[in-house]
């Protein structure tokens, strides 16, 4: 629940990059720093060792080596002052510094003449030295020993910690500056959302009929999709109130006609029953056909109602079969695909466009209808011929309005094909008419189906 947020995931993320950063900075900082300042110190040992090495000379009165001069080095005289030299001899005497006074080095013998190393020694005074032993010869190789130079590395230490201390203090200030532009990037990040909500604010008071403003381009996706929502409950309810609108209208005529019979006095009652009936008929037609453009333009905007072709068709054909069987109409299914094919809406919807093309073919018919469908491009097509009169080209663009009936004499209320030709349009589909290969009419129907993967 607590990383709902966006501010605290990314406040939470970035903290702990800048914790992990600024602590891997500090530790390669400060090894860096030690690893050169342990190089420098070094070096100054190898210098102050080449230093003595230079004064070593053999004095032959004596058959011993010695220093021409003592070292400049004032430190090598005080004693215990962290600053050592000693000179090794094969016959085990030793030469000192006057720093080491009643002490002596522990050294590492090096064997080899020209080898040198360095390492630790902590047996003097708690001096924790840095030794670098080194094996000479002079006179031609025939006197050869040992010169050790050690350092105390207390300063050294010193020297590090105080510099931990102070990139320690200056990678805080660093932490607090990025800690400061965080707070900024995230506030100046998380503006458009604050935008987006003024905008929606707008439109939820009614100041603005969409989503409107300048956002970033990563928005633009988001605020389609939702003037995408907007504009079709908009069209929703527009189309809710045009349909409700065109009920009343329609429900006027049947119900003026009662009302006059009613007050007509020279009716008679079969007749008025009749007429009744017959009004009765027309109101629950009209009512079923707007019925049907309401859920139908409701359905055709919803990518989640998926309904198989083949089996309503084949369902339909049944029913046709036996409204119709005093013709002996031959009802074929030409062709079936392989791969079943879906509809993208109601199975209602799909009964009334497929039973009323059928139900106006299997009226018109002589002996035979076939009714096929197959993938056309990205939808799918439903074909239903018959071989009736057919129908005057002049006639086809009547023929799909409501109330026109090509005969008179034949029952019905003309609404089939004009129902067909609406929910067509609501799934942004088509409907043409043609003069069919079997000599009736064909009807072709274009709707928004996708193959079934």
């Amino acid at each position: 629940m607590m990383l709902n947020s966006i501010r605290l995931r990314i406040t939470v993320a970035s903290l702990a990059a800048i914790a992990i950063a600024i602590f891997a900075a500090n530790i390669l900082i400060a090894n860096l720093f030690k690893e050169h300042a342990l190089k420098q110190f070094e070096a100054t040992i190898q210098f102050q060792l080449n230093q003595i090495a230079s004064l070593i000379v053999a004095d032959p009165k004596v058959e011993r080596i010695t220093l021409t001069s003592q070292p400049s080095e004032p430190r090598w005289s005080a004693p215990l002052s962290g600053y050592y030299w000693q000179i090794n001899l094969p016959d085990g005497q030793l030469i000192r510094s006057r720093s080491l006074w009643d002490s002596t080095l522990n050294v590492s013998q090096t064997e080899t003449v020209g080898a040198s190393n360095f390492y630790y020694i902590d047996d003097l005074s708690n001096q924790h030295l840095l030794a670098l032993t080194k094996s000479l010869s002079i006179d031609d190789g025939k006197t050869k020993f040992l010169l050790t130079v050690a350092s105390d590395t207390k300063e050294l230490d010193k020297a590090i910690l105080a510099f931990q201390s102070s990139i320690q203090g200056y990678l805080l200030i660093l932490a607090i500056v990025l800690l400061a532009i965080l707070f900024l990037q995230i506030t100046f990040g998380l503006s458009p959302l604050a935008a987006l909500k003024k905008a929606l604010h707008r439109f939820h008071i009614g100041e603005a009929d969409r989503v409107n403003g300048i956002f970033p381009v990563e928005f633009n996706p988001l605020v389609v999709e939702l003037n995408a929502v907007i504009e079709k409950n908009s069209s929703i309810v527009t189309r809710a109130k045009t349909q409700a609108g065109n009920l009343a209208h329609a429900m006027k005529t049947p119900i003026a006609v009662i009302s006059n019979a009613l007050e007509d006095k020279n009716i008679s009652d079969k007749s008025f029953k009749a007429l009744v009936k017959e009004q009765i008929s027309n109101a629950k037609e009209q009512i079923d056909w707007n019925l049907a453009k309401a859920r139908a333009a409701t359905a055709s905007k919803n990518p989640r109602l998926k309904t198989p072709v083949l089996p309503v068709i084949e369902s339909i054909v049944v029913v046709m079969h036996k409204v119709y069987a005093e013709n002996a109409l031959k009802i074929e299914i030409q062709n079936p695909t392989a791969s079943p094919s879906i509809f993208n809406g109601e199975e209602h919807d799909l009964q009334e466009i497929v039973g009323n093309i059928l139900d106006n073919a299997c009226k018109w018919a002589k002996t035979r209808v076939e009714i096929s469908e197959a993938p056309y491009m990205d939808g799918l097509q439903i074909i239903v011929e018959d071989d009736g009169l057919g129908v005057n080209p002049a006639d086809y663009d009547k023929v799909l309005k409501r109330g026109f009936r090509v005969d008179e004499l034949t029952q019905g209320s003309g609404l089939g094909l004009a129902i067909v030709n609406d929910l067509v349009a609501l799934y942004d589909g088509s409907i043409e008419l043609g003069l069919s290969s079997l000599g009736g009419l064909r009807v072709q129907v274009r709707l928004g189906v996708s193959k079934q993967p």
